[in-house]
């Protein structure tokens, strides 16, 4: 199994929708993160950003190879 299907264009793209659905404006994003899960198969999506008060926001989700984003939802201490 080869890491992504056809290229990493489809993944990528999803990703890049993700980050528009959540910058309200009011954060600034600095880290993005995709780990291979080996027990699902697809990729661990990890977004980190600051916030205007300087909070630490942190949004999870899980990124599949073909394209698409799934249980995307920030974390909440």
């Amino acid at each position: 199994m080869s890491t992504f299907i056809r290229s990493a264009e489809h993944i990528m793209a999803s990703v890049a929708d993700a980050i528009d659905a959540i910058d309200d404006g009011d954060i600034d994003i600095h880290t993005i993160s995709l780990v291979l899960n080996g027990q699902h198969g697809e990729f661990d999506l990890r977004i980190e950003a600051t916030d205007d008060d300087m909070e630490d926001r942190l949004w999870t989700g899980i990124a599949h190879r073909g394209g698409g984003i799934t249980d995307l939802g920030e974390v909440l201490d």
